[in-house]
C-alpha cells in the first residue's frame, strides 16, 4: 500500500471539496502510478498555526509516495494532472499549492520523522489518534482528516 500526505488549513475546504480532491489524486495516482492501494491521510492544521508571507497560510501540500526509479516524464504527467484539477475544485492560486511524488526510501524519512520528533508518549498518543481517526472514516466511508496537534 503506498501513501499521501496532505497538508490543508483548517477551513479551508469543504468536505464535498475534500471528497472531491481526494477522489482526483486516487484517479490520477491510478492512472500514471500505480494500481496499487493508496492510503490518504489528510493533516488539517488549526488557524494561526500556519503562515505565508506572515499572513495565515491558503497554501496546501501534497507528498505522494511512488516506487524507486519512478520515470520522470510520468511523474511530471500526473503531477500536472493533479494540480490542474486540483486548482479547478480549489480555487487557489497555483502558488499556493506544492505537490511532491518521491520515491518510497526518501517517502518513508518523511513519514517517520513525525514520530522521531516525538517522546514514547507523545508518539503513543499520536498513532492511537491516527488510528480512531481511520477507524472512523472508514466506517462513516469520509477521507482521513487528521488535526496534528496532540
Amino acid at each position: 500500500m503506498r501513501k499521501t500526505l496532505i497538508l490543508i488549513q483548517e477551513n479551508q475546504f469543504s468536505d464535498t471539496q475534500v471528497a472531491l480532491l481526494e477522489k482526483i489524486i486516487r484517479n490520477h495516482y491510478r492512472h500514471h502510478v500505480s494500481r496499487e492501494r493508496l492510503l490518504l491521510i489528510w493533516n488539517r492544521i488549526p488557524a494561526g498555526q500556519a503562515f505565508t508571507n506572515y499572513q495565515d497560510s491558503r497554501s496546501s501540500l501534497v507528498t505522494m509516495e511512488c516506487p524507486p526509479g519512478f520515470p520522470q516524464n510520468q511523474r511530471i504527467a500526473v503531477l500536472k494532472a493533479i494540480e490542474k484539477d486540483w486548482l479547478k475544485i480549489s480555487g487557489q492560486h497555483p502558488d499556493e499549492l506544492m505537490l511532491a511524488l518521491v520515491e518510497e526510501d526518501l517517502f518513508a524519512d518523511v513519514f517517520q520523522g513525525t514520530q522521531k520528533r516525538l517522546s514514547l508518549r507523545g508518539r503513543i498518543a499520536f498513532v492511537a489518534k491516527v488510528i480512531r481517526t481511520v477507524i472512523h472514516a472508514q466506517f462513516k466511508r469520509i477521507p482521513i482528516i487528521v488535526n496534528p496537534n496532540l
